[in-house]
């Protein structure tokens, strides 16, 4: 199979000029016939020039697979512009702009920081040349209005286009949150997404996998936070779980909610982990139709993506009873030091000891979604229910992860229940999670508990910043120490 590519891709030659258009052959893929895991099927699916005949790839196969889509952000797309420009001149044209877009998410609250706010001119250049790329491009443009963005683009992508087998790429390492929705997605630098966005394809080095299966249902003290931080610690801090795909199944698996998936994919990143993907059922079906796809649930149906029932597993497959996992709290610095509770012997994170905290922060694209505003306005209703409001000395805030989330909480009247219990809100986008927002800690000795995805030393602040649940963050902020949820726990 011969494809041709533009100047720049490839092997340079000083004798060619931008636009110079010549062939190249790619290698064979000499890959026969074998049983495949999930992320190996869906590249296969991808493969330029496979034709009519069926592909299959294994882990180590580097070969160039098609994109379904992608999106940049305004930290990111100044230099997607730029590189697109010096390669293929200022009047460069994308062949698909409608498969890709661009957010205004990361930098909102930057200025409002002390360390972001001397960057004031260049974060304004930044977002101006995003401004510049959407227009010279007609990328799909998801930029702020009157200073409120639509949302963080990991989640709005999810909500509005990633659907069951795309192959999506974007600039950011939480794009796997995607994989929620039996998609492959993941992150890629601004160099390589320039190339994908102008020419449609990727290259790709076929990764290992690994499987966790899942049986049992949570306790109603955990969520799907508190599985991830038990795989940091059981697995990502043996780097059982480096540079594979996460793949995530089996029965228990269809006792969580798509919000509660999401959860799970976008933190294969703190894993280490290529990307997460979840196998889809009639919940997946139900939540994209929800969110007014264009296809109808027969063609949603037809896309599923689920592994071959003797597919290999480098890193192995194993099971999860999410009857055992217990609230976990992650020690400052590292997301795999995760300790878990005991709760037989009450609320409290009992190896932890008495942390008392001075911010509790809730939101961000890993915990900003539908189902993570419900768990806060469960807990804070059962405090207002007690006589208890934020506790003195403790600033909580919770971020939305999109204006759809900001509408749904509107709706249910949670809004107001936060507002009661004196909780601070704030509009969607990235925040305290990239240390450019509201909740980042100011000096060494304060303590933080938070429900975002990563907690190294200096990223939200000089503080301590300890990882947790939605559950444990919001009821941490009534009780002004770090505490798991329990019905009770207000009463004790």
């Amino acid at each position: 199979f011969f494809f041709q590519a533009e100047d720049g891709i490839g092997d340079r030659s000083p004798s060619r000029g931008l636009g110079d258009v010549y062939k190249r052959q790619l290698p064979a893929n000499d890959c026969g016939p074998r049983p495949m895991n999930m992320i190996e099927k869906m590249i296969s699916s991808k493969l330029l020039g496979r034709g009519d005949e069926p592909g299959f790839v294994k882990p180590g196969d580097a070969v160039l697979a098609q994109v379904d889509g992608g999106y940049s952000h305004e930290f990111t797309t100044a230099q997607v512009h730029t590189f697109l420009s010096d390669e293929y001149g200022d009047d460069y044209a994308l062949p698909n702009p409608s498969k890709f877009a661009v957010f205004e998410d990361h930098l909102l609250y930057a200025t409002g920081v002390a360390r972001f706010s001397r960057f004031e001119s260049k974060i304004q250049t930044l977002r101006d040349m995003q401004v510049d790329f959407q227009r010279h491009t007609g990328v799909r443009d998801y930029s702020a209005v009157g200073g409120i963005s639509p949302g963080i683009c990991h989640q709005v992508a999810r909500e509005e286009f990633i659907d069951v087998g795309d192959f999506i790429q974007a600039t950011d390492s939480h794009t796997c949150m995607g994989g929620a929705s039996n998609a492959l997605s993941y992150g890629v630098g601004s160099t390589e997404y320039a190339n994908l966005v102008h020419n449609q394809f990727s290259f790709v080095s076929v990764p290992e996998s690994i499987r966790f299966k899942l049986v049992g249902e949570l306790h109603p003290g955990c969520t799907a936070k508190d599985i991830i931080l038990h795989i940091l610690w059981k697995f990502a801090a043996n780097s059982e779980t480096l540079d594979r795909s996460m793949e995530f199944g089996g029965p228990g698996l269809a006792s969580l909610s798509m919000d509660e998936r999401a959860t799970l994919c976008n933190m294969a990143t703190e894993c280490s982990a290529k990307t997460g993907i979840c196998e889809p059922d009639d919940r997946t079906v139900e939540w994209l139709l929800d969110r007014r796809r264009d296809l109808t649930e027969s063609q949603i149906r037809s896309r599923f993506v689920l592994p071959d029932e003797d597919a290999h597993y480098d890193g192995g497959t194993h099971e999860i009873n999410l009857l055992d996992i217990r609230p976990m709290v992650a020690h400052p610095g590292n997301p795999d030091e995760g300790v878990p509770s005991d709760q037989t012997n009450g609320a409290y994170i009992d190896e932890l000891g008495d942390v008392r905290i001075d911010i509790a922060y809730a939101g961000s694209c890993t915990a900003g979604k539908d189902d993570d505003f419900s768990f806060y306005a469960m807990v804070c209703e059962a405090a207002l229910k007690a006589g208890l409001k934020v506790a003195e000395d403790v600033d909580c805030y919770i971020q939305f992860g999109s204006k759809s989330v900001k509408e749904l909480s509107e709706k249910k009247g949670w809004t107001k229940i936060f507002e009661e219990a004196g909780v601070q809100l704030i509009d969607p986008g990235c925040g305290a999670c990239i240390g450019a927002g509201p909740g980042v800690s100011e000096d060494s000795e304060q303590v933080t508990v938070s429900a975002i995805n990563r907690n190294f030393q200096g990223r939200s602040g000089p503080g301590k910043l300890y990882l947790a649940s939605p559950l444990t963050v919001m009821t941490s902020a009534f009780t002004g120490r770090i505490t798991a949820w329990k019905p009770d726990v207000f009463s004790q």
